[in-house]
């Protein structure tokens, strides 16, 4: 990631529309937000196993009186509380569209064969990135010690081992990407993982991300269903008003 990366993304978001926060959710695996105006999206809420989830008073005002704009300012926060509500502010603004992209199975055949370092345990993804014929080792805490599972501290060497990255939203968080630029461009490519990132393709790509992967809003879904599913704890891999596409 380049060091003006959020200063290219807050130009892009300057020129969208803003608008008051009618609701804001944080869920356990995602979280949603509904404007005043009726828009809608999900964004990314980091793993609390990892890092305990401490809702500060003064962060908790900021976000019930902070406008669309306001929100997705906080993209560069480190908190989880702040980045929740921020990636989905930034989804909503700069949302990818369903009749664009291509389907998740649609890149199964891009790695086959090749190794793939994946940052973060994705109990709902790894089954078919496995499927795909992936020879994948993921890098999470979590689960080090499993079978192709490794702790975090080793994801810079598996990285340079790997032929193509996996990345969620935690490495713009913990700004892994800032020092990783060279390295990515060497791989074969890297894909990196919504929910809540926004629709920039021009800008990931300077950093080396060659697909972006996100769930879009179904054409007949509503707000409500998609909002009981994330209040609910639900994920959005397994959430039926939304569909998972790749844009590159």
């Amino acid at each position: 990631m380049n060091n003006n990366f959020f200063e290219d993304l807050s130009n892009v978001i300057n020129t969208k529309t803003d608008s008051h926060i009618s609701r804001l959710i944080l869920g356990w695996h995602a979280s949603f937000i509904l404007t005043d105006d009726g828009r809608f999206n999900t964004g990314f809420v980091p793993d609390s196993m990892k890092e305990p989830h401490t809702a500060r008073p003064i962060h908790t005002e900021a976000l019930l009186t902070s406008t669309l704009k306001e929100l997705a300012g906080l993209y560069v926060s480190p908190f989880p509380q702040e980045f929740a509500a921020a990636s989905a502010a930034c989804s909503l603004l700069v949302p990818f569209m369903n009749d664009s992209g291509m389907p998740l199975d649609a890149v199964m055949t891009s790695a086959r064969g090749d190794k793939v370092a994946v940052l973060g345990y994705e109990r709902d993804l790894l089954p078919f990135m496995r499927e795909w014929g992936w020879r994948i080792a993921v890098f999470d805490d979590r689960c080090a010690g499993r079978n192709e599972c490794y702790s975090q501290d080793e994801f810079s060497r598996g990285v340079c081992e790997a032929e193509w990255v996996w990345l969620s939203p935690e490495a713009i968080r913990d700004r892994w990407l800032l020092s990783t630029q060279n390295i990515l461009r060497e791989k074969k490519g890297c894909f990196l993982q919504g929910p809540g990132i926004p629709a920039v393709p021009e800008i990931f790509s300077r950093m080396g991300i060659t697909h972006l992967v996100a769930p879009v809003i179904n054409h007949k879904s509503d707000s409500r269903s998609i909002e009981a599913h994330i209040s609910a704890g639900g994920s959005t891999w397994l959430c039926d008003g939304l569909t998972w596409r790749v844009y590159t």
